[in-house]
């Protein structure tokens, strides 16, 4: 949606101002091209996934850092006003459900569409982690093993273990994760 990924790409501007980067500088260090982060920076286009992980990585903050509103207070996040992320054509979206980054856990709400997944790379810090299915199936990808989880299953592994994420069924797929620290 505009408005979400306006204020990400807001975010964006501003960390990387703050890091004194320049358009190009970024555009080197994510091997973006800099109309293209010029796009994200104005609400003009979505970032993928995996774009907006390479910004994130060469911004120094957690993927979710851009939908993170640390001037809320509140310990509670209404439904109808949890941070969103949308990515790669709509395909992808993750919710926060907890207020904000700086505790020693994220937990978030993920849905696929059907047919859609992505690979996973790995996270710099090392994490564990929770996913819990809502609905559909979610095939999970851990060290080479591959898991079909339905409604009700989940599984707990290493982040580093990750490698894949993608709907395994003819619906979408929604589920909740739990990492710590937080650096998704």
């Amino acid at each position: 949606m505009m408005p979400e990924n306006s204020a990400i790409g807001l975010k964006i501007r501003k960390r990387r101002l703050d890091y004194s980067l320049s358009l190009r500088d970024l555009a080197a260090r994510t091997g973006l091209t800099a109309s293209f982060i010029s796009q994200i920076e104005r609400g003009v286009t979505n970032p993928s996934l995996n774009s907006l992980r390479k910004v994130a990585e060469a911004l120094d903050v957690p993927l979710l850092f851009f939908l993170a509103d640390n001037s809320k207070k509140s310990p509670v996040v209404r439904r109808n006003a949890r941070p969103r992320l949308e990515l790669e054509g709509l395909t992808v979206m993750y919710e926060m459900l907890t207020p904000d980054l700086s505790h020693k856990m994220e937990a978030l709400i993920g849905t696929l569409e059907c047919g859609s997944g992505n690979v996973v790379r790995p996270l710099k810090t090392p994490t564990e982690e929770i996913i819990f299915v809502l609905s559909g199936s979610l095939r999970v990808g851990i060290s080479g093993e591959e898991y079909v989880l339905e409604e009700g299953d989940s599984i707990y592994f290493e982040g580093s273990q990750l490698n894949e994420l993608s709907c395994a069924s003819d619906k979408r797929v929604t589920w909740i994760s739990v990492i710590t620290p937080p650096v998704f």
